[in-house]
């Protein structure tokens, strides 16, 4: 006896696509780990996404398109939590979301919405200037990061203000 089960509870028991590259490149724990970070985005929870895989490229791990239909994503095998969240959050920004575009911005809204321990990589756009020790500070800075984020409720200037706060961790 086969169970039937409509496209829409498919959707959310396969929540992510991956393209024919990307499920022969991939390993199932990547893949597993790709679902895992993916959970913590409830906005892509009823979309069709799909992930591919990409070639090393210099030193970009990932890319994401979140205006194509499905929204793609492509990330290098076995990247950190961190990069995967990165590129999922382009697919959250903009369109009414409250994430400004642009990397910085990514970064930030990553950091506040990964779980301390997912944080597993330095966040480049955001800390490419800085001398922090990453493994040591990142509670800090993630605690930096939602403040700034309220901080942008009621100005503008709130990544002044997190690179000034940031500098005082060095």
């Amino acid at each position: 006896m086969h169970k039937v089960v409509n496209r829409r509870q498919a959707r959310i028991a396969v929540p992510i696509e991956f393209s024919r590259p990307a499920q022969q490149a991939f390993s199932p724990e990547f893949k597993a780990r790709i679902v895992k970070i993916y959970s913590l985005f409830p906005e892509l929870q009823e979309k069709r996404i799909l992930c591919g895989s990409m070639r090393k490229r210099g030193w970009i791990e990932g890319t994401a398109t979140g205006w194509t239909s499905p929204p793609v994503f492509r990330l290098q095998a076995n990247v950190s939590n961190y990069t995967i969240a990165h590129e999922l959050t382009h697919l959250v920004q903009g369109n009414g979301s409250g994430i400004p575009h642009g990397e910085m911005a990514c970064d930030i809204w990553t950091v506040n919405r990964m779980p301390t321990k997912l944080l597993d990589q330095r966040p480049y756009y955001l800390l490419k200037n800085y001398r922090v020790d990453w493994k040591h500070d990142r509670a800090a800075i993630k605690e930096l990061c939602g403040q700034a984020i309220e901080l942008r409720k009621t100005q503008r200037a709130y990544i002044v203000w997190l690179r000034d706060q940031i500098k005082k961790l060095e």
